[in-house]
């Protein structure tokens, strides 16, 4: 889970600070590449979000994500 802190469409980048992702990295804020257009468009920098990352790091990619009650 996390917060947006902003969505970089010519990079196709989603930055957002997130807690401890266990076996991957201790919280942070960090920017993760989005697998699709349509990633970034679903959200807005403030958005409280749950995300679904693949890969492994540092080539780690966004491939789901939904907004969470605030």
């Amino acid at each position: 889970a996390g917060i947006v802190r902003a969505g970089l469409p010519d990079l196709g980048m989603i930055v957002v600070t997130h807690g401890e992702i266990p076996g991957y990295m201790p919280p942070m804020t960090m920017g993760f590449r989005a697998a699709s257009p349509k990633i970034l468009e679903s959200i807005k920098p403030g958005d409280a979000v749950r995300f679904t990352l693949r890969g492994t790091p540092p080539n780690l990619a966004i491939t789901a994500i939904d907004k969470t009650a605030p």
